[in-house]
């Protein structure tokens, strides 16, 4: 076996194959060990009025906090500091179509001068994962589009880890 020089990765014969398998929607992958999947789920729906409707969400395992309250009080804080502009115009408790507690918020920002967003989102945590999920608005379309796409939202359903329990209700 021959060392490749300094500064050279090895071939690809030469390194230790890969350990696991990453496994996505329509593909896989094999990751080593200290990769982690970061993936951000997002949905598309109707471009009206100047903007593309969609629902985001992200996945975020492992999460060490005491309550759903306080991920929610964390992201907002979070929110609020890294958009200037932002305006928080709801905040309460709601419950998901499959009795799971869950966070709405809704607020809005101006990405540029002439456009004001609304964002709703809402939080929850299934054992140590949290979910959020973001949908995007302009004033006309949170009257038009917003009842419907937060039915979507309220339809969400946490499957269980693999190796996992159900989530708790």
């Amino acid at each position: 076996k021959t060392t490749p020089p300094p500064g050279q990765p090895p071939k690809p014969s030469q390194a230790k194959p890969p350990e696991k398998t990453f496994k996505a929607n329509e593909f896989t992958i094999n990751i080593y060990d200290g990769w982690e999947d970061k993936t951000i789920y997002t949905l598309t729906g109707p471009v009206t009025d100047g903007i593309q409707h969609n629902i985001i969400v992200n996945v975020e395992p492992n999460v060490e906090v005491d309550s759903l309250k306080t991920y929610v009080d964390w992201q907002v804080r979070t929110l609020e500091e890294q958009l200037k502009s932002c305006h928080i115009l709801l905040k309460k408790e709601c419950t998901l179509n499959n009795k799971l507690p869950a966070f709405r918020v809704v607020y809005s920002w101006y990405p540029s001068d002439q456009l004001r967003i609304y964002q709703e989102q809402i939080y929850l945590l299934s054992g140590t994962t949290a979910y959020k999920l973001t949908a995007s608005f302009t004033k006309k379309t949170r009257k038009t589009l917003g009842p419907e796409v937060e039915r979507m939202m309220l339809s969400f359903n946490p499957q269980p880890a693999k190796g996992g329990k159900e989530p708790a209700k």
